[in-house]
Order: structure tokens, then C-alpha cells, then sequence
């Protein structure tokens, strides 16, 4: 890293620039060509690090051009951003003042030249201009006593996906425009779509829109200096508010690829996202360089991402998606259902509902759905289901416990709310009777009931699916009963871990899987919202049924199951199961952004046969949840509505 004093033709240039600088715009024009002798310019490349949280602070920075990221390392030692500054922003003044460490890494986000002031340098300048050090002092303070409000949203981050694609012209139009457009729908944000493709052109015709007014071709230089030269030559969907670029595949050659960072900087300061399609870039690789992110789109598997991502180390995000396959998707590879498209570029529902969901994994506002233990009361989550999907609230992981294992992965295979609840009008007392007693464990050993009539039941509606054939990702959680360790079931059998996971112990028998006795996931982890954080969810909804054994009824006798003059065995282990999930739901800190707890105190763990009265309680509950969920989702605001595109009806 190396910084280098002004020339005297600078200082001018520079005065007039601290004019606009926040942090000194109220001091006298002597004083800031003062500032402006003592400053020292500083170019840094993408990925470098001006400093890194923990140093000592000797000189404060001023972004000339380009941007820098601060972020700091959460508890658990993940990345977080806590701001982007740009062009006329300051930083590192209030720790270089208080004299503590730095308190955040900024790392430059895109090449980059800053003016620095050395510590022994602006220090000199206070002693000398008495009056300038009382106002910075003053802009200091205000600075460390005010606090900025808290906001739903994450911290502005624009981000460039460098898009590759492997597939025909007439497909890359289809998958751009719909992913752009899907995008555009799920973030509400500002969206740039840059085609250097052949089809560019007929991308803009089959949007209905007609060519920028301004020809590509006829740029210079000198018009990237020109902040709204973007406007210029891109146009606008009316309908939508997404804007096309279409530039030619030499578009960077010869004289104007020098000016490849300051067009990038024009991205991140116009736009939210950008997909820059550069599949047939002439200089894709300098492209993808500068890019923030990438995506790769293809069909068939390969490790084309793997050998991109290796040569570009400066990436922070990256995607893949595979065309033409019903697996299941993961946070970042999303298997996307795809027929070839015909006249236009109008994609099958399932399609859109995938595209739809990649949007909201690069918007960062994926859905997750803890559904927590509860037996009977885990007919609530019907409920909330229900719900969700008539008011279009979109779920892209799912976790259970128990109950909401079961529940969980039927909603993940494919099976809608209605069919959920006609499943479980099926259970009566006669059903329960009926198969507890041909399911009794009569040497009870490890159990009460073996779990074969459960397994049975779990085989009729899951099959033999495997958690990667899933159409939404699930995961669940069972204990491993000779360690008390928590276990996290995603592979292999999802009827097994189903059964696993609700198998609570002295009633049914241990599951064995591999070397493990796996018992109810309810004895570690009552609501799961640490599973679908780790998953990727980025909005965390947690269905809790979990409450004090006070708020409780137990009684085996209503069912039929044992005579009056039954102990109070049952009682006191059921009471004992409700305060210890109870405790346990309490005690972790709650990782949810909604959470949803319906009221099921008149009703008992055992009220297996009584789904028609406890669904209608879960929908009660996710009806009153509804406002803190839809305000999290920016596809529900007032604001910049998109109205929804049609979709054509295929088989795959």
C-alpha cells in the first residue's frame, strides 16, 4: 500500500473537493487548501484491505472515487455488513481522534483512490486552525452520540452478477428476462439487465420496447464520467420499472476498456442489482473480474462454477442453476423445472415459482418455516399453512421437530395445506385405538409402541423420497438418546427421519439409524429456527406450540385409551415433557424474526383426532402474524407495485 503527496496542481482540485465532503464543507476555503496540502493520494485495487478491525488508527480516509465495504465478524464468525460508503464519504475520523482501534475491516468493494490525512498531519492542522478543530470536534461528537434507527432492511449493498449461460439464444432470452423480471418482483428494488448477447435486441422487442434513443456505438471515453449516461442508453419497462441495457460484445475493446471500473462504479451507485449477461463478452474474464457476484446457468451438471469462482477470488457471492431438473434446490444451487420455450418469453408456472424464489435468494429475502413439536397441537401448522398460501406468503425451507417433522416434510414433498388437512380428518379414536393396540410394544422394550404402524402411515404419503428429490429443502431434528446430542437429519430416507424425529421416548421405541438410537427432536431443539438459519433462510418464521404445563391438560382416559382407575403415571411424564420443551423453547435465544404461538390450552397433546377443532386456532394465530411477515417482504409493499406476469401451463 503506498499513498503519494498532492502536486501543486492537485491542491485546488482537491480544496474544492473537501468543500463537498460533509466532515469539512463548513470550514473557510484557506483552511481546507491547508487540509489539502497535507493530504496523501491512495489507489487501491478490488478486494484490497485498507484496514482490518483491531489495528491501531493513524489517518482518517476520504473516497475519492469508487467504493469501500465496512463490515465487522458476528458472534459466530460470520461477515457482516455494517455499511457502503462512496464518492465523498469519509472514514476511520473517530477512532483515529478517540485514539482506539479500528472498529470495523474496510475493504475496498471496487478500485479505488482515496485521500488520506495522516494522523500527524491533521493534527498539525488543529494546532495551527483553532477554530476549524472546535467544528470537527463538534461533527465528531454528534457522530458518536447519534445512533442510526433500525431498519427491516439490511444495509444498502448493490451488487453486479457476472451472468454465464450455456444454453441457446432463444433460452437465454427466456431465462434473462424472467429471472431480471422475478428479481424485480421479489426485491422491489432498482434493477439493471445488461445483454452482450446476439439476442440483446430481441430481448428489448419481446418486452415490447423499443431501442434507446442513444446508440451504443457512439459513446466515447469521456461519457463514463457522465453519471447519467446509464439512463441514457438503457430503456425502461413500463409495466415493471426494470431497465435493459444491451451493449455490443467489443463493447470494452480497444480505447474504452480502461473505462471498465468507473462504468462499474455507475452500476453500484444507480442500481441495486444488476445481471450482466457476458456470455459472449469479448472480454468476459476482465468483466467477471469487477463483477460482485456470480451466475452460472446451464443443463446437466458440471464444474464450470467451481473452475470461475477458483479465478476470481474477490467474488462474495456465487449461484448455480440447472435447467431442466425436478430436484430439490439448495441456498445456492437451484435446479429450476424448464421446457423450451416458444414464440416469446412466457415460462411454465413451476418455472416461475423457482425463478421466483432465486430472486429472493439473491435479494437476500429467502423464507424459512421452523415448525416446532407439540403432537395434537402441531394441527395448528395446517392452519398457518393454510394461510400462507392464500395469501401468497412463499416458503423456501422448512424445519420440524416431531409433529412439525411430520407436517413439515409432507408440506416439502409437494402436498398442499387442503391435503394436509384431509390426511388428518382421517385420524379418529377408533383409528387411534385401533392402532395403538395392534402397535403395543408388550415386551416394552424401549417403549410402549413399536412404531411400525407410524412407519407404515409415514411410507403411505412419503414413499421412499429422499431429502434431495424435495421440491422445498427440509431438514429435521431428532436426539440422539445414548449422548443427548442433537441431531440434524438432510439425508438419506425422509420417511426415516420423520420417524426418528417424532419418536418421543418411553412411548415409542428408539429409531435406529446407522449407529445412533434417535428418539424426539424435542428434547434438544422444541422449534428448530436454528435449522432453517443454517440453511440459508434469511427471513426466519417460527411456528412455537411449546407452553407452561400449567397451561396444560392431560388426560389419556378421554380417548380411551386407559381405564379411571389408571395411575397418574402418564400425567406427571406428560406435564414433565411440556416444562422441560417449555424451558427449553425460553432458554435459547430466539434467532426468529416472526414468531407465531397459537392458543391451544384447551386442548391436549393426545388430541390426535380432534384436527377440525385445533386447525382453525393456527390459522387465527397466522392471521394476526401477518402484518410483521408481509412487512418483511418487499413483494407486499405499497410501494413500486409489479404487477404479475402470466405464465403458461406445461408438463415436465
Amino acid at each position: 500500500m503506498s499513498s503519494n503527496p498532492p502536486r501543486r496542481d492537485f491542491l485546488e482540485e482537491w480544496s474544492l473537493f473537501l468543500r463537498r465532503v460533509p466532515l469539512f464543507h463548513e470550514l473557510e476555503m484557506e483552511d481546507l487548501r491547508d487540509v489539502a496540502a497535507r493530504i496523501q493520494l491512495l489507489s487501491l485495487p478490488k478486494g484490497a484491505v485498507v484496514y482490518r478491525e483491531g489495528d491501531p488508527s493513524d489517518a482518517l480516509y476520504i473516497v475519492q472515487s469508487g467504493r469501500v465495504k465496512a463490515t465487522t465478524l458476528d458472534f459466530d464468525g460470520m461477515e457482516r455488513i455494517l455499511n457502503i460508503l462512496g464518492r465523498g464519504e469519509t472514514f476511520g475520523e473517530t477512532s483515529m481522534l478517540t485514539g482506539t482501534s479500528r472498529n470495523a475491516t474496510m475493504r475496498v468493494d471496487s478500485a479505488s483512490n482515496f485521500l488520506v490525512l495522516y494522523k500527524k498531519d491533521f493534527e498539525g492542522f488543529l494546532q495551527k486552525n483553532p477554530k476549524a478543530a472546535a467544528y470537527l470536534h463538534r461533527v465528531i461528537s454528534r457522530r458518536l452520540i447519534d445512533h442510526p434507527k433500525k431498519s427491516l432492511y439490511p444495509v444498502r449493498n448493490p451488487e453486479v452478477f457476472g451472468m454465464s449461460l450455456e444454453l441457446g439464444s432463444v433460452e437465454q432470452m427466456a431465462f434473462l428476462a424472467n429471472l431480471a423480471l422475478s428479481l424485480k418482483e421479489q426485491t422491489r428494488r432498482r434493477i439493471l439487465l445488461i445483454d452482450m448477447g446476439p439476442q440483446g435486441g430481441t430481448l428489448v422487442q419481446a418486452l415490447g420496447m423499443e431501442p434507446a434513443s442513444t446508440p451504443v456505438s457512439a459513446l466515447r471515453a469521456d461519457d463514463f464520467s457522465d453519471p447519467k449516461i446509464v439512463d441514457k442508453i438503457s430503456v425502461l419497462h413500463p409495466a415493471t420499472g426494470l431497465e435493459i441495457l444491451v451493449l455490443p460484445a467489443d463493447m470494452f475493446s480497444g480505447s474504452l476498456q480502461r473505462v471498465l471500473p468507473a462504468f462499474m462504479l455507475l452500476l453500484h451507485e444507480n442500481f441495486d442489482y444488476v445481471l450482466w449477461n457476458v456470455t459472449q463478452a469479448a472480454h468476459r474474464k476482465q468483466i467477471l473480474e469487477e463483477c460482485d457476484c456470480l451466475f452460472y446457468a446451464h443443463k446437466g451438471e458440471n464444474d464450470e462454477l467451481a473452475r470461475m469462482t477458483a479465478g476470481l477470488p474477490d467474488v462474495t457471492r456465487s449461484f448455480e442453476a440447472v435447467l431442466g431438473s425436478l430436484k430439490a434446490s439448495s441456498s445456492t444451487k437451484f435446479f429450476v423445472p424448464w421446457a423450451p420455450p416458444g414464440d416469446g418469453i412466457t415460462v411454465p408456472h413451476l418455472t416461475k415459482k423457482v425463478l421466483d424464489r432465486i430472486g429472493r435468494a439473491i435479494g437476500k429475502l429467502e423464507v424459512g418455516f421452523a415448525m416446532g413439536s407439540g403432537a395434537s397441537y402441531g394441527y395448528t401448522l395446517i392452519g398457518m399453512l393454510k394461510v400462507f398460501e392464500r395469501e401468497k406468503i412463499p416458503i423456501d425451507y422448512v424445519s420440524g421437530t416431531s409433529m412439525g417433522s411430520l407436517l413439515g416434510s409432507f408440506y416439502s414433498s409437494g402436498k398442499s395445506p387442503g391435503e394436509m388437512e384431509d390426511i388428518a380428518h382421517t385420524i379418529s379414536k377408533a383409528w387411534l385405538r385401533r392402532n395403538i393396540f395392534r402397535d403395543f410394544n408388550w415386551m416394552f422394550h424401549g417403549g410402549l409402541i413399536k412404531g411400525e404402524t407410524i412407519s407404515m402411515f409415514l411410507r403411505k404419503h412419503l414413499g421412499e423420497t429422499e431429502f434431495n428429490n424435495m421440491p422445498i429443502p427440509f431438514a429435521c431434528a431428532a436426539t440422539d438418546i445414548m449422548t443427548g446430542d442433537g441431531v440434524v437429519l438432510r439425508e438419506g430416507k425422509v420417511w426415516e427421519a420423520v420417524r426418528a424425529s417424532l419418536s418421543l421416548p418411553l412411548i415409542f421405541t428408539p429409531y435406529k439409524k446407522g449407529n445412533q438410537f434417535l428418539v424426539d427432536g424435542g428434547l434438544v431443539n422444541p422449534v428448530p429456527t436454528s435449522i432453517i438459519a443454517s440453511m440459508g433462510a434469511d427471513i426466519l418464521i417460527s411456528a412455537n406450540l411449546t407452553s407452561k404445563a400449567s397451561e396444560r391438560r392431560v388426560s389419556l382416559r378421554r380417548v380411551g385409551m386407559f381405564p379411571a382407575s389408571s395411575p397418574g403415571f402418564f400425567n406427571v411424564f406428560f406435564k414433565m415433557i411440556y416444562t422441560m420443551q417449555y424451558q427449553i423453547a425460553s432458554a435459547r435465544g430466539d434467532l426468529s424474526n416472526i414468531v407465531i404461538h397459537p392458543e391451544t390450552g384447551n386442548f391436549s397433546w393426545i388430541d390426535l383426532h380432534k384436527a377440525k377443532q385445533i386447525i382453525p386456532l393456527g390459522e387465527e394465530a397466522a392471521e394476526e402474524a401477518l402484518t410483521k411477515i408481509k412487512a418483511r417482504l418487499p413483494y407486499f409493499a405499497d410501494y413500486c407495485p409489479v404487477p404479475q406476469r402470466t405464465v403458461r401451463s406445461s408438463s415436465f
